[in-house]
């Protein structure tokens, strides 16, 4: 790594600068003028060319030309993976924030699973690296971290979380509680007392949530604001939360130049999320509107907001926008002006960094979503004094980045030793650089998106030529025949085959090194009482997909007249009350959301074939495993398994892939070749098979899953799904075999378990 207090001693003026990273939510890079786009969001999502929704953002416009602002920056494809990016300068394979719902856990020092919080995984993160250099540090706006926020290396925090635990605040009612009506479960509006359809939530906007991190002498403390007579006065309908977080910050700048001492704000604005419109209840719209501001061409005015009404009657007297994502990024593009007068006023804009850019894409457009750039492309925007770049910079950054840029910025040095992802972009800012990276990493659960500068691989698995950039940012043509490109972009393609390989982890290290625990899946809301609609009699006829001789019944359990599973099933520890009985039923559901349902019949075979009934009931999908716990080939005896979800059925030969310990290995090798890596990903590629179906949550459907030989065959209701062969399968003798449930409940009824006869 380049130190940028060598960078600055040997050229440039400016050393240990102030920093500003200003980190918007949920705006894809489309959505800002700059870029250039033909195509952007509407109030009510999706893709609009009308030019009356597109935002205006003449200070933004006139920072990137001053600065720099880069064609390709991207993050991953929602909020938490993208924010422990941020802050962590590392992967999900390190960090295991994998998506919002899909995050790695470790044991606790109650003995408990719980999300890995990143000061555990990342030691090192982006407030700590300022801290190192001796900059006071400031966090404010939106946190969604797991964990105590007082650990993340902030000195201080002005936090509008909005967080669903924020119960207490006893100074807004823009709240939301679950209340149950007729024995289901129905979100109210604290405000109205009304029913609503919408996800669980808090006001982060108008009449805010505000909680203040070691103010005011509470050093070790957190409270709500407003916590004084004078605020407490002037608190309520017309404090606008974005305005509440930036008073803070400024007052806090005010302090540290008062004091001459640098320092680091982490500004992570809600700006762009959508939410509840607490004002008009019955909008449409997925942005609630904003406080009016104007732009004369040199600067901003802004209406003073005057609402008034309550329980969900409100009047705004023409004091807030029309809704729509356009008028947030317009009141971010003000608040960018604003910054960069206080930096005047302070006489510290020539020692002064200003970042901005956004953790995913927009919602109804990009968010969560893997298909080529549209989760992953953000906006990034950088002025620094004594720059050689301005402008379009047609180079590719990682949010990733961000860490080590401001390590060099800061002139703090990170061990060799302590892996970072990200690359360091002083050198290419501050030098005659013309590149900074040769490719950029996204992920989504078990999805990887990666592109270089001619080829880019999705989500999804398809290849796209990304060497022109379309109208829209998104119309990449598909690569369907590599004969049809050039060398250069077979070339890129092989280099980022080999790269993947060091990151997909998600399969086989989820969780904190040395916790082997199931993936989390979403509670559902109610899960009706299950009624069978598919014959419970026993299934001897042939299947379809079957290359089976005669078969003999081994084993049978239609779950009749008891409430345990009992002594001929093993149950995980930690998860004895995770399997009942009821009504002739076996259900299987995670007892809490940090553990999974593993169940497992012990029986020695070869070969064998099983068949069972199976429902989703809340549960979002189920391993069906075959091991062999005296095979130390692999790690924890896996042999093979079958993975069902209402949307994917896959099979994988894991004594030959990844469960093989030499594999394992290859994956957490660091420093593989690129031959390696290529063959690494050609194994696993080999090793695994799917197919997609559709299957229903309220119906019952019949599967049947056939190990004979080297082949692995699954039907579900009498059709083949997948017939898979691999050499691993062929393992000459299993132990045991079952089930391992991801998810509120999966119901299973009528297990079957037949040899097969040659």
């Amino acid at each position: 790594m380049v130190a940028f207090a060598a960078i600055a001693s040997q050229t440039y003026a400016i050393e240990r600068p102030n920093i500003i990273l200003v980190f918007a939510d949920d705006i894809s890079a489309r959505e800002l003028p700059l870029y250039g786009s033909s195509v952007w969001s509407p109030p009510s999502g999706g893709n609009t060319s009308e030019v009356a929704l597109r935002a205006q953002t003449p200070a933004i416009d006139q920072m990137a030309a001053e600065g720099c602002w880069v064609k390709t920056a991207w993050a991953s494809v929602v909020c938490s993976p993208s924010r422990a990016m941020m802050m962590t300068g590392r992967y999900a394979h390190l960090h295991k924030w994998w998506n919002n719902k899909d995050k790695g856990r470790y044991i606790d020092a109650n003995g408990k699973s719980v999300t890995w919080p990143l000061y555990k995984s990342s030691p090192r993160l982006i407030g700590h690296v300022a801290q190192q250099a001796g900059y006071a540090t400031y966090w404010a706006g939106k946190t969604q971290m797991a964990g105590d926020l007082r650990e993340f290396g902030f000195d201080q925090g002005c936090f509008t979380p909005g967080e669903l635990a924020d119960t207490d605040n006893p100074f807004t009612d823009f709240k939301m509680y679950e209340k149950k009506v007729d024995g289901k479960k129905h979100l109210f509006n604290s405000d109205t007392d009304q029913p609503i359809d919408t996800y669980l939530q808090h006001g982060w906007y108008w009449n805010p949530h505000v909680r203040l991190m070691k103010h005011a002498g509470k050093l070790n403390g957190f409270q709500w604001w407003p916590n004084t007579a004078e605020s407490k006065k002037t608190f309520g309908l017309n404090t606008y939360g974005p305005d509440v977080e930036l008073d803070f910050i400024f007052d806090f700048m005010d302090r540290q130049q008062a004091d001459g001492k640098p320092f680091f704000v982490y500004h992570t604005s809600h700006l762009g999320h959508d939410a509840f419109d607490w004002l008009n209840p019955e909008s449409p719209s997925k942005w609630p509107g904003t406080p009016v501001v104007k732009w004369d061409g040199k600067g901003y005015t802004r209406t003073d907001s005057h609402v008034t009404g309550d329980k969900g009657v409100y009047d705004v007297h023409g004091t807030v926008t029309e809704p729509g994502i356009h008028n947030h990024v317009n009141y971010l593009d003000y608040q960018i002006w604003l910054y960069r007068n206080k930096l005047q006023e302070l006489g510290i804009a020539d020692n002064t960094v200003m970042i901005f850019c956004a953790d995913n894409g927009t919602s109804g457009y990009g968010k969560s979503s893997s298909d080529r750039q549209k989760g992953t492309h953000v906006p990034l925007i950088i002025l620094a004094p004594g720059m050689t770049k301005h402008g379009r910079q047609d180079v590719l950054v990682s949010m990733a980045d961000m860490l080590p840029t401001i390590a060099d910025l800061t002139g703090t040095k990170i061990p060799s030793d302590y892996e970072v992802n990200g690359d360091s972009f002083v050198p290419f800012l501050f030098t005659d650089k013309t590149k900074h990276r040769d490719w950029i990493y996204g992920y989504n659960g078990a999805d990887q998106i990666i592109r270089g500068d001619l080829v880019m691989k999705d989500g999804k698995g398809k290849w796209w030529d990304v060497s022109a950039e379309p109208d829209d940012l998104i119309s990449f043509p598909e690569i369907k025949d590599w004969n049809v490109v050039s060398d250069d972009h077979r070339n890129e393609r092989d280099t980022l085959r080999a790269v993947l390989p060091q990151f997909n982890l998600h399969a086989n290290e989820h969780d904190a090194p040395g916790v082997d625990l199931l993936a989390t899946a979403v509670k559902p809301k109610h899960i009706p009482k299950p009624v069978k609609t598919v014959d419970t009699s026993v299934r001897t006829e042939p299947n379809a997909s079957s290359n089976a001789g005669e078969r003999k019944l081994l084993f049978a359990d239609k779950f009749d007249g008891r409430t345990r599973p009992g002594e001929q099933y093993t149950i995980a520890r930690g998860t004895d009350g995770a399997w009942t009985i009821r009504d002739g039923v076996l259900y299987g559901r995670q007892t809490n959301d940090d553990h999974g349902a593993v169940i497992r019949k012990p029986m020695n075979f070869k070969d064998i074939d099983i068949e069972f009934d199976f429902r989703f009931n809340g549960g979002s999908h189920f391993n069906f495993v075959l091991d062999d716990q005296n095979e130390k080939s692999v790690h924890s005896g896996h042999i093979c398994r079958v993975s069902i979800s209402p949307k994917m059925v896959s099979v994988s030969d894991d004594k030959s892939g990844s469960m093989n310990l030499e594999v394992r290995k290859q994956r957490q090798d660091k420093n593989l070749s690129e031959e390696g890596k290529a063959a690494l990903e050609a194994t696993l590629a080999a090793t695994q098979a799917s197919a997609p179906v559709s299957l229903k949550g309220p119906d019952w459907h019949h599967a049947r899953i056939q190990l004979q030989g080297d082949t692995l065959a699954v039907s579900i209701d009498g059709k083949s799904v997948v017939h898979f062969e691999s050499s691993g399968i062929s393992h000459p003798t299993k132990s045991k075999f079952g089930m391992t449930v991801n998810g509120s409940t999966i119901d299973f009824d009528n297990l079957q378990v037949f040899s097969i006869q040659p």
